[in-house]
């Protein structure tokens, strides 16, 4: 009788992320092409010419790496501007694109690092309001905004405040002209933009069930064709706090 023995192989373990946020005129060649590969890999119809020139207008970008080999795993890019003519001078941060491999979802080492930065930010003008906008074609970047941030524009369970619906149509309609209709919030482009490839993010029924992403849905239903949901969120001392807490609580969790 021979006895087949095997091996159980255990599954390849996810890297450990390090995040750091650095100036854009910062990012060498080879970062620049593996924060490509990152997009192109999650997003169908990526253009490296439009790629290059959002990246170009943005002022910072938090990169995350393996914290053993030091490759690329993800990165978020951030745009910063005051606006002087509205009350308070707000301070408004736009989130532009964002990827992280997928191979590494779930860890938090990104919204720590995004928390930190919005924390200087607010403790550097405490009495100033700070605005976080960002354009969301996919429901995971909308969850951020929305379990975060109680007080933003668009939600489901509230209505829209008269100074962050103002500063909202405000700042998507400098930012994307004729192609942002303020009526429903969305961005509705009219050259093919990319989009997140089937299968990389799919809305079951288990996930509407949640009513935050049931409102992306319905708020944004060309969400699959690269349509995106313009928000705006009030970013104050309180909420970034919490998020510090609920870091903090899942790391302690692992």
């Amino acid at each position: 009788m021979t006895l087949a023995l095997t091996r159980t192989v255990p599954p390849a373990r996810a890297a450990e992320l390090v995040a750091r946020t650095v100036r854009v005129d910062e990012l060498d060649a080879g970062t620049r092409d593996a924060a490509f590969a990152l997009f192109d890999a999650l997003y169908e119809g990526s253009d490296r010419a439009r790629f290059d020139r959002d990246l170009a207008e943005k002022h910072r970008v938090i990169l995350l790496r393996d914290r053993d080999t030091g490759a690329l795993k993800g990165f978020s890019t951030l745009h910063l501007r005051t606006l002087h003519d509205l009350p308070g001078r707000p301070t408004v941060v736009f989130s532009g694109d964002t990827v992280v491999d997928r191979a590494c979802w779930g860890q938090k080492q990104l919204q720590a690092e995004w928390v930190r930065v919005m924390l200087r930010l607010k403790l550097r003008h405490p009495h100033r309001p700070l605005y976080w906008f960002l354009i969301s074609k996919g429901y995971r970047t909308y969850l951020l905004l929305a379990n975060a941030f109680p007080r933003a524009v668009p939600r489901h369970d509230r209505a829209d405040l008269p100074r962050l619906r103002a500063a909202l149509d405000r700042v998507a309609a400098e930012r994307f002209g004729g192609e942002y209709d303020p009526a429903s919030s969305r961005v509705l482009y009219r050259t093919p933009h990319e989009r997140v490839r089937d299968g990389v993010a799919p809305v079951d029924d288990a996930l509407l069930r949640n009513p935050h992403v049931r409102f992306f849905v319905q708020r944004n239903p060309g969400h699959a064709r690269g349509e995106e949901l313009a928000c705006l969120a009030d970013v104050r001392l309180g909420d970034l706090l919490r998020v510090v807490g609920r870091v903090l609580w899942s790391r302690a969790r692992r």
